[in-house]
């Protein structure tokens, strides 16, 4: 099988941990998807892949070797050590050969928290090759926050879908690399929905939102009329205090000793 068959950045990276595995004839079996939640700071990239036939018989074997006693049976505690080696070489990997950039340049883009679900499914002797169902999770955060005019490219798995969650008060302005592209909104941000082409890339191009960039301008209106009637309030306070401070003056004479006995509430 050649290397470029399964998934370049996918979480597996059985590439990657088992080369001797490479030269045996296979065809490919892998249905991945990506879920990337974008945030101005940061963002989450989750996976789910499906493993199927021979490559389920090819991963089982991979746990049975690099994770556990190579005696042809996987068993939890073989998938548990099998989700720390994924979760290290995935981290390398990443280091490696960046997934993630931002206007060109993977520098200000920091990997900070990678997981592993590797399935039950797994467990059992290594021929079987019934489906397996994994799920994966990298967290990034950006030294750079994505704003008007920022360009972030991602790099993936061939013909796998994807839903790119965009963060509150940004839009698309364009997209290349996205194949079958949808956008909808969903709690107030947009959602891009598609699937990577086989040149592995997908770039948007990041514009502001029109509505919110209207709601903020409304809401500097609605400030500054605040602040308006606050100095109104203001001036009336004072008004009113000079007033107080007028009658106080003339607080001596019989006539407002009177009035302010006669005006006061009667116990």
């Amino acid at each position: 099988m050649r290397a470029h068959i399964l998934p370049l950045t996918g979480f597996l990276l059985i590439t990657l941990l088992i080369p001797a595995f490479l030269a045996e004839p296979c065809t490919a079996a892998y249905e991945t998807g990506n879920n990337i939640t974008l945030e101005r700071d940061g963002m989450t990239w989750e996976y789910q892949e499906q493993i199927t036939g021979k490559e389920a018989v090819l991963f089982r074997n991979f746990i049975d070797l690099q994770a556990g006693n190579d005696d042809n049976f996987v068993n939890a505690w073989e998938i548990l050590k099998a989700e720390t080696v994924l979760r290290n070489q995935t981290k390398e990997a990443i280091k490696t050969k960046p997934d993630v950039k931002l206007n060109g340049t993977s520098e200000p883009v920091k990997v900070t928290d990678v997981d592993f679900w590797l399935s039950k499914e797994a467990l059992g002797k290594v021929e079987k090759n019934s489906s397996i169902n994994n799920s994966a999770s990298v967290s990034y955060i950006f030294e750079k926050e994505v704003c008007q005019g920022t360009e972030i490219w991602f790099m993936g798995t061939p013909d796998s879908s994807v839903t790119i969650t965009l963060p509150v008060g940004l839009d698309v302005k364009r997209a290349e690399g996205l194949e079958n592209k949808s956008q909808k909104s969903w709690n107030n941000r947009t959602v891009l929905e598609g699937n990577f082409g086989l040149q592995k890339n997908i770039t948007l191009w990041i514009s502001e939102n029109e509505s919110s960039k209207a709601g903020e301008q409304v809401g500097e209106g609605n400030a500054e009329q605040d602040i308006e009637n606050k100095s109104e309030e203001a001036g009336n306070k004072t008004e009113t205090a000079g007033e107080t401070a007028e009658a106080r003056k003339s607080s001596g004479s019989f006539k407002d000793i009177f009035a302010r006995f006669y005006l006061s509430p009667k116990s």
